[in-house]
């Protein structure tokens, strides 16, 4: 089982006027690293290789002694970038049993940038030397055999030894960083004063005379979205735009209660619970108002009836608006190399 690793979100304050010293600046840079860190493993899934790093061996893949790397960008399970700005080679590793009959994978793993600089580093932040530009923040290792680790790093390459003989791949498939997908996002609205109500029943009760009285409880509309293109049920946002009170007509709808239901990919239903008021339990309550406040409640008429509210939302030109978005498809970390790495096949890995 894994222990989770837990470290306290911090931050580096200093005042007007502080003197600071260059460690500062280290755990300064290092905590918004940490931050980016997190970023891109929650936010991004950048697991892989990002850009460049292609590997061909050298001097053939016949009799290979070494893999040649272009420079490139990955990123490891960790959401750490790996950095490689310049080609380099990497020998095969020269500790392999001659016995051995397997696969050996190149795996690149995050090398912390060293505190203290090399001389031939050091000159090339002056432009004195060409050609000793630093490894970035990545190194190389060996790793026998194919069942990989995603923690240990990201496999660039693969060679495969038969009792001495070493050949390497035509084609290796690395672990690709996928780009980020962003969510599908689409809005619309109905037309003011000309969306469709309709009554909302919500099952039926019997009359006097044993006919079915439907239990109007408020209106309802669909919303058509099939214009937006989804293709898988998104999470809807609606709400109802415009007033709902008629100063001349001294008109009110007093109580709303939206929601949605019935949602697909073509659409929704959006519906009004209209609660219905009795004025003679509202004026006393607002007994506390000032006189005028509570005659003027005394004389407005609540809209209650959904064919009532039919009437009043086209001349108020009440309508709805709403937003749909579909989150892209998640994937666990590292599921390419997981998957094609734990299978414990080799030639998972390239088509010789």
């Amino acid at each position: 089982m894994l222990n989770t690793e837990k470290r306290e979100l911090e931050r580096v304050q200093y005042w007007q006027g502080q003197m600071l010293r260059s460690r500062d600046f280290r755990d300064i840079n290092a905590l918004e690293a940490q931050r980016r860190w997190w970023h891109n493993r929650a936010l991004h899934n950048a697991y892989g290789v990002r850009e460049g790093l292609m590997c061909s061996p050298v001097p053939d893949a016949n009799n290979p002694t070494g893999i040649s790397i272009s420079p490139g960008i990955g990123y490891d399970v960790f959401g750490r970038e790996l950095i490689l700005e310049k080609p380099q080679i990497v020998p095969l590793p020269s500790n392999i049993s001659p016995d051995l009959i397997g696969a050996v994978s190149l795996l690149m793993c995050y090398r912390p940038p060293s505190g203290m600089l090399r001389p031939d580093e050091a000159s090339e932040l002056c432009w004195t030397a060409a050609g000793c530009v630093a490894a970035g923040t990545a190194e190389f290792v060996w790793k026998l055999g194919d069942r990989l680790n995603p923690s240990e790093g990201v496999a660039l390459f693969a060679v495969y030894y038969t009792k001495g003989k070493v050949k390497a791949p035509d084609h290796y498939v690395q672990v690709a960083s996928r780009p980020v997908a962003l969510p599908l996002l689409a809005n619309g609205a109905t037309i003011p004063g000309n969306t469709p109500w309709v009554p909302w029943s919500q099952g039926f009760t019997t009359g006097p005379h044993q006919e079915p009285i439907p239990d109007l409880i408020g209106v309802q509309t669909r919303i058509d979205t099939s214009a937006a293109g989804f293709t898988e049920i998104p999470c809807y946002f609606a709400s109802l735009q415009g007033s709902v009170w008629n100063s001349q007509a001294r008109l009110l709808v007093p109580a709303i209660f939206p929601s949605l239901a019935d949602e697909s990919l073509t659409g929704f239903t959006f519906r009004l619970w209209l609660q219905v008021l009795d004025v003679n339990v509202i004026v006393p309550q607002i007994a506390v108002l000032r006189t005028g406040a509570r005659a003027f409640a005394q004389h407005f008429t609540f809209i209650t009836d959904p064919s009532e509210f039919a009437l009043f939302a086209r001349q108020q030109k009440l309508y709805v608006t709403w937003i749909g978005c579909q989150m892209r498809t998640t994937a666990p970390c590292c599921s390419q190399q997981a998957g094609s790495a734990s299978g414990g096949d080799s030639k998972a890995f390239w088509n010789s």
